[in-house]
């Protein structure tokens, strides 16, 4: 965690530069652990319990992130790659972020969060979320609270003390996508871009990464060294960040110094990635391909 913080608090600092990202750079070629495809349908995020042993997946099915129906569905998966479930839990909208506390599992579903217990295998709790129009990822802080991204509003939810309330606005915040928190210190933010068309999805001007200081949520400060449609982000053992692209398929990485690398392309629908720490795996659902890649870090 001491390493994280210092990850967090150098890209504050560099959030004030202007630095410019390196262009020229040569895709590295991933070590690929394994892929998955059974059972899976369109997924944009997966997470890992290691209290559980398991991954668990976030299913769109339809491929309209915007479906009404309730077609969308959880999978779980072994640490080793096998399919325990494919529809572990259904009867979701289109659910995508995901996030663990304990033996609870909080999954985004286009207005709504769920609460899922575990071990039990089904939704314990449903949050409404009034006036709220594309609910994407979720991510838990070092208390238990979780925050939500809005990506079609300038919004940050956050679940305190069992209850959901919006926790920031701002127009720093405008259609924000993947979170990730040191836990105690900072919320970073990566963004979709502004100009959205909600039926394409394109941008007029690519996202950036904002900085949420949790001791104040109005203090917040806008890193422009990683732009595109921004979806996933998460680090590493080392402390270093990762950040996919969705839109164009890139992966990048960012150090503790702020520093931009592009890493792979597995093409359009680089979903909401995350990282293994105990399995030292970088996980990457590829949405417009039903699979998800597993890579050794």
């Amino acid at each position: 965690m001491k390493l994280i913080l210092l990850l967090v608090l150098a890209i504050f600092v560099s959030g004030c530069s202007s630095k410019k990202k390196d262009s020229k750079h040569e895709d590295v070629k991933p070590n690929i652990a394994f892929e998955i495809s059974e059972g899976i349908l369109h997924p944009e995020s997966i997470v890992y319990s290691p209290i559980h042993s398991a991954f668990f997946v976030s299913n769109v099915a339809s491929g309209n992130p915007l479906e009404t129906k309730p077609v969308g569905y959880l999978s779980k998966i072994s640490k080793d790659g096998k399919v325990i479930n494919a529809k572990w839990v259904t009867g979701l909208h289109a659910p995508k972020g995901l996030a663990i506390v304990g033996d609870d599992l909080y999954v985004t579903d286009v207005t709504r969060v769920h609460k899922v217990s575990i071990s039990s295998s089904k939704i314990m709790k449903t949050f409404k979320v009034k006036n709220s129009k594309f609910l994407n990822d979720a991510v838990a802080d070092a208390e238990g609270n979780i925050y939500i991204s809005d990506m079609q509003s300038d919004i940050i939810y956050r679940i305190h003390d069992g209850k959901l309330a919006l926790w920031a606005q701002s127009p720093k915040l405008e259609n924000s996508n993947g979170l990730f928190t040191d836990g105690k210190e900072h919320l970073l933010v990566v963004k979709w871009g502004t100009g959205l068309d909600p039926k394409t999805f394109k941008t007029e001007v690519p996202g950036e990464m904002a900085v949420i200081r949790l001791a104040n949520k109005d203090e917040i400060t806008l890193n422009q060294d990683i732009r595109g449609n921004l979806d996933g982000i998460a680090v590493d053992a080392s402390g270093v960040l990762w950040i996919s692209d969705w839109m164009n398929g890139d992966i990048f990485t960012m150090n503790k110094q702020g520093k931009v690398k592009k890493m792979f392309n597995f093409g359009q629908g680089s979903a909401d990635l995350s990282v293994a720490k105990d399995l030292n795996l970088l996980m990457i659902p590829q949405m417009n391909q039903s699979k998800i890649i597993f890579i050794q870090l």
